[in-house]
């Protein structure tokens, strides 16, 4: 009976430590692009899109593809926009 609850413990503390371990390994980068280039790559994302629902590929594999082009320029999107909000304004001109 000892050695149940020693084993029972070990594989619980086990499970735990991976699972905290698992969650901690995230890491954020920051990409820095020009207007022009993101501007190209936001349009080449839009016609990857547009040929894949024109292609003859599996339902799920276009709705997939768009969900994911959808939610890559969803974010572009939104970190242009929260890099513009931190962006200070520019000083008035004095006449």
């Amino acid at each position: 009976m000892k050695f149940f609850k020693k084993i029972s413990l070990t594989v619980f503390a086990a499970i735990l430590f991976i699972a905290l371990v698992s969650f901690s390994a995230q890491q954020y980068f920051n990409l820095k692009f020009s207007e022009e280039a993101l501007n190209k790559h936001f349009q080449n994302l839009t016609v990857i899109k547009q040929i894949a629902e024109k292609s003859n590929m599996a339902h799920q594999e276009v709705l997939f593809i768009s969900a994911s082009v959808d939610s890559l320029q969803k974010d572009i999107i939104d970190q242009v926009r929260r890099q513009q909000a931190q962006q200070p304004a520019p000083p008035a001109s004095k006449k």
